[in-house]
């Protein structure tokens, strides 16, 4: 009731147009969504991947082939045993950083096709404790009835399959994810259950390689000989203040010490440290706490049924076991060996993408609203579950309450 309708094509009221206008209209937005298309498809294609893999080889590639035999002369280290001393950890950190970011790329995240919800009909999965639990806990049951605690529906409209917890639809690769983080244009890849922890990886050897780089730089620099001409004649001859002025200076201070291999190298390394930190350090801190990229940006999107038609939300958090269990989780059983070695490891739990466990704290605050709601009611109703941004697949449109 209330509502209007646009009569565009019958000539009465609205908006008219002729053919060879409409005709236009449609070709322009074929062009613009094919453009988009193949836009799309080149930034997940095997190019843009090996292309990146290139631009970030550089630092680390350069710096062991270049840099280093230049630190090794001033530091005055001679022989194959002592040069092995830098050059062992220089490829163990390359080889591992380009492996783990290598297979960030090329790692299937993992898909939703072949998951089932626990029940078929509603579409919904059930929450899943620790094993100690049991099934049969009266208090993981919902309100005034039997039936277990599950996750509200959630229906994908793209690939029409039901998505289990945690898991999200990319629009760039054109499928849902389990366990999905974000989708990273650098990688050409989404990073979901099966990668995460090789793109938790890159990130840690990256950082190790160039904190390692910049150790040698200081190396360098502190024992090199003091220079001959006049160090400070270019301040002189080129006054600079601030930030710039200061970096100038160390660089050209640098340079007269050591070499211009040493310098350019310094600031190579000091520009990669700061991209890494600004995009790594919440990688790393994310996937410690046990929280994706998606659930920080848009918390409480996900509800679990404590009662017919009624809803409650997950916060952040709630899925947070520990800073160990939750890499565990990502790296799998071999954690330790991916640690060392540039390997897989052996497979990652599948339940953890499936039927993802909460943590202690979450569980607990969960039991606390369902025995608020018992003892208050809802605080909130709404007309549809679509409100709340539950898509309850084709039969949708149930009232529900929160």
């Amino acid at each position: 009731p209330g509502s209007a309708e646009a009569h565009i094509s019958n000539g009465h009221g609205g908006h008219q147009c002729d053919d060879s206008g409409c005709d236009k209209h449609e070709s322009y937005k074929r062009r613009r969504r094919d453009g988009g298309d193949a836009l799309r498809l080149f930034f997940l294609s095997p190019t843009w991947k090996c292309m990146m893999l290139a631009i970030v080889g550089v630092t680390p590639v350069t710096g062991t082939l270049l840099f280093l035999p230049d630190a090794m002369a001033i530091l005055g280290v001679n022989g194959v045993c002592s040069q092995l001393k830098y050059y062992a950890p220089a490829f163990w950190i390359i080889i591992q950083f380009m492996y783990n970011f290598l297979m960030s790329q090329f790692t299937d995240p993992g898909g939703t096709m072949h998951v089932k919800p626990t029940f078929e009909v509603s579409g919904q999965f059930q929450m899943v404790f620790s094993d100690a639990d049991g099934a049969s806990d009266p208090r993981y049951r919902q309100i005034g009835s039997d039936d277990p605690l599950m996750y509200a529906p959630n229906f994908c409209e793209h690939c029409r399959q039901w998505k289990p917890p945690r898991s999200h639809h990319c629009r760039i690769c054109k499928r849902c994810v389990l366990r999905m983080d974000h989708h990273c244009p650098f990688t050409g890849n989404c990073i979901g259950l099966r990668n995460h922890g090789h793109f938790f990886l890159m990130y840690v050897f990256a950082f190790i390689g160039l904190f390692y780089s910049l150790a040698l730089c200081a190396l360098t620099v502190w024992y090199s000989p003091p220079p001959s001409e006049d160090r400070y004649a270019f301040r002189r001859a080129h006054p600079l203040s601030g930030l710039a002025g200061m970096l100038t200076g160390v660089v050209v201070q640098v340079f007269l010490h050591t070499s211009f291999k040493v310098a350019v190298h310094l600031v190579v390394t000091t520009v990669a440290l700061v991209a890494v930190m600004g995009f790594g350090c919440p990688a790393l801190s994310l996937a410690s706490a046990g929280q994706t990229m998606l659930e920080r940006n848009f918390p409480m999107k996900e509800y679990v049924q404590i009662k017919e038609k009624v809803y409650c939300p997950l916060g952040n958090g709630f899925y947070s076991r520990g800073w160990r269990q939750n890499l565990r989780d990502i790296l799998g059983p071999s954690w330790y060996i991916r640690l060392a070695l540039p390997t897989k490891g052996r497979p990652l739990d599948w339940r953890i993408g499936v039927a993802p466990q909460p943590s202690e704290a979450g569980i607990e605050a969960l039991l606390a609203r369902i025995d608020q709601v018992e003892r208050e009611g809802v605080k909130a109703q709404v007309r549809s579950a679509e409100e709340l941004g539950i898509n309850s697949g084709p039969e949708a449109g149930l009232a529900a309450t929160v």
